[in-house]
């Protein structure tokens, strides 16, 4: 009358523990992104301000104290600036070593090395596009509580060394 046919159970799929793997792999590199996306947004900025020496006080420029600040963050990991005021003549032997020659550089040396910057100048833009994507794409696919925690604890916890040192 009343038959009931026992339930089979579902034989587990090949690649059941790899979806698991990537899902948790996808999960951890979610968190850990937003984690050190303030210090690759801080470096890739940074680096650019240094590319092109816009930390150096030269003949005519004076540097804001903020961005003379932020490289001293980026260069030596403190807030003491060392370059505040206009670069003073060197002599002696220093002055030497440091100019070997009167001659300008060549114009392919100059042409090569402004190439140079400007390609790092397009990484670290690539570097600061690319990593707000990828806090974009974690806050709509994530918790977002907990990628706001990570961002915030990569945020503050390198302020809070930084003003220990």
């Amino acid at each position: 009358m009343n038959q009931m046919t026992p339930i089979k159970p579902v034989p587990a799929r090949r690649g059941q523990g790899r979806a698991a793997a990537l899902m948790a792999a996808r999960m951890w590199h979610s968190y850990a992104g937003a984690f050190f996306a303030p210090a690759i947004l801080f470096f890739s900025i940074t680096g650019a301000f240094q590319t092109f020496n816009l930390h150096k006080p030269m003949p005519g420029y004076r540097p804001p104290m903020v961005i003379q600040a932020l490289a001293s963050m980026h260069k030596n990991q403190n807030l003491h600036v060392k370059n505040a005021d206009d670069p003073a003549p060197k002599t002696g032997k220093r002055a030497r070593a440091d100019k070997p020659d009167d001659l300008p550089p060549p114009l392919t040396s100059v042409i090569a090395q402004w190439t140079l910057k400007v390609f790092a100048a397009l990484v670290s833009l690539g570097l600061v596009a690319t990593t707000m994507l990828g806090l974009t794409m974690s806050w709509q696919t994530s918790r977002r509580r907990r990628v706001l925690l990570c961002f915030g604890a990569g945020a503050v916890l390198p302020m809070l060394m930084m003003l220990a040192v």
